[in-house]
């Protein structure tokens, strides 16, 4: 850490102190550094770089919780930056009913020491030039464009993102992080000759694909090869039957297992649980059943759920998550059992008091801001399902007749508790005397708990996809952040199929 940056941080929390804080942090962004570039139908729509900076600070007061932050980095914005977190924590204590009490860290922090943590790449994509992204951009529109006279809108995209951030607690510990993260995507929508029917397809996934490295990331994804191969389908899809209505078995890819998995695991977020957080993705239905964490079955034996802030160029990968908590790997449920929480060090003594007993031992390391001027929540990591030891050709031979296989996410809903729900998919396919036939606007819907229960097979590890989701919102005011998802395509039976009107 650069020793002017670290006395800035040592100037806030001595401030802080002196001004009476219990407890203090501060996150200091000396860097953030942003590109995005976007062509549609052959034409640049965006090229935008921009360059940003800043520091926020939280401190603990009379047992309540002030923030302010301030996007200018000069040690004459300090005085002022924690007198008005100071004076917010004041008035916040004056309504507040119950006084915030934080769980100890894990471990005890060492004096002077600085843990430093760095994003993994081959190829930094600050120094591939804008010539060069142009070129793969246009060349997947091109690719798009002669596959097939049916698309009528094509988008390919590129993203990047550096972000250094710095972070100091009077807990003394002392972090230096510079997360890198790269995505890329394609699109491709087509309609028929009479106009009432348009389909979609995406590649790698329907939203802006993510993952923490650099552009060889990027290079692997062959994006034009693929950006024909949707092109092709999208067309396809025009002339394919509709999915058929019912309940039957469910083969559902990691495109689409992915973010059914991440508009599950907003259910495990403890502040939701708590009933302190329904911004957005509402509350959870495991709320009421929080005294039975431990033994209550959640899912089917092949159900494993993680939060793994550690897994190789996630998204939601580093050393210390925003409040000083180191990386780790936490079960949500295992063998179907729901084992575990998202959890914070204010949450935790909360939780062990609705449950009766000290279950929750130390936070799961899953507080994060979406910027220096944010204030920190509990947010997912890398969501993952693991992998189980099914292969995916075999599981697709011996399922009947029926089954139907579901893609990429076109849609979904969700209600305010996380239990009911309804996504809907870009392509599915129908097993029909043994073979795979192409269908499209297949849906499903259900009950999580049902779903999960419901889970019949998991593939192993060989199919195992990891990505990025770009856009995971929540808190108030609204913070978009990062989070990573992983599956292997799983099985499920008795799920209601339907199609989109």
């Amino acid at each position: 850490m650069d020793r002017a940056y670290q006395e800035f941080l040592e100037e806030v929390l001595w401030r802080a102190k002196k001004e009476g804080a219990q407890y203090a942090d501060c996150r200091l962004y000396p860097k953030t550094e942003t590109e995005d570039i976007k062509v549609e139908n052959g034409q640049i729509t965006t090229l935008n770089s921009s360059f940003s900076q800043g520091f926020g600070v939280r401190v603990l007061k009379d047992g309540s919780w002030g923030f302010y932050a301030s996007p200018i980095v000069r040690r004459n914005k300090i005085r002022e930056v924690v007198e008005r977190a100071i004076r917010s924590a004041e008035a916040n204590a004056l309504i507040q009913k119950e006084k915030i009490v934080l769980a100890p860290l894990s471990e005890n922090w060492p004096k002077h020491k600085v843990v430093t943590y760095r994003s993994e790449y081959e190829k930094d994509p600050s120094k591939i030039s804008v010539e060069q992204k142009l070129m793969l951009l246009a060349s997947s529109d091109e690719a798009m464009r002669q596959t097939s006279k049916r698309v009528f809108w094509r988008i390919a995209e590129f993203s990047s993102q550096r972000t250094q951030k710095l972070f100091a607690s009077t807990d003394g510990v002392f972090l230096d992080q510079t997360i890198l993260e790269t995505g890329a995507s394609v699109q491709a929508y087509a309609k028929n000759n009479q106009g009432n029917d348009t389909q979609r397809r995406s590649y790698p996934n329907s939203h802006l694909y993510y993952a923490q490295g650099g552009y060889e990331l990027i290079q692997r994804l062959n994006l034009a090869q693929n950006a024909g191969r949707i092109a092709q389908e999208a067309g396809q899809l025009l002339a394919a039957p509709r999915a058929p209505s019912g309940k039957r078995g469910a083969i559902l890819l990691p495109e689409m297992l992915n973010l059914h998995g991440h508009e599950t695991a907003h259910g495990f977020e403890a502040d939701r649980v708590l009933g302190t957080e329904w911004t957005l993705a509402g509350g959870s239905f495991l709320s009421a059943l929080l005294p039975r964490i431990g033994n209550f079955q959640f899912g089917s034996p092949h159900v494993n759920l993680t939060a793994d802030s550690l897994s190789e160029n996630g998204v939601g990968t580093f050393a210390y998550d925003d409040e000083g908590t180191s990386a780790q790997r936490i079960p949500l449920v295992k063998n179907g059992v729901w084992v575990g929480l998202l959890t914070s060090r204010e949450t935790l003594p909360q939780l062990n008091e609705k449950t009766g007993r000290e279950y929750f031992v130390h936070p799961s390391g899953a507080v994060r801001a979406a910027g220096y001027g944010s204030w920190p929540v509990i947010r997912m990591v890398n969501i993952l399902l693991e992998p189980g030891d099914t292969d995916f050709d075999e599981l697709k031979e011996r399922v009947p007749d029926g089954t139907l296989m579901f893609g990429t996410n076109k849609s979904w809903s969700i209600d305010d508790v996380r239990r009911h729900f309804t996504f809907g998919t870009e392509i599915a396919w129908e097993k029909v005397q043994g073979k795979w036939e192409l269908r499209k606007n297949a849906k499903y819907s259900g009950d999580n708990l049902n779903f999960w229960r419901n889970c019949q097979a998991v593939c192993s590890a060989k199919h195992f996809w990891l990505e990025g989701f770009g856009n995971c919102g929540k808190a108030d005011p609204l913070q978009g952040i990062h989070t990573g998802h992983g599956s292997s395509p799983a099985y499920f039976t008795d799920v209601q199929v339907d199609s989109i009107a």
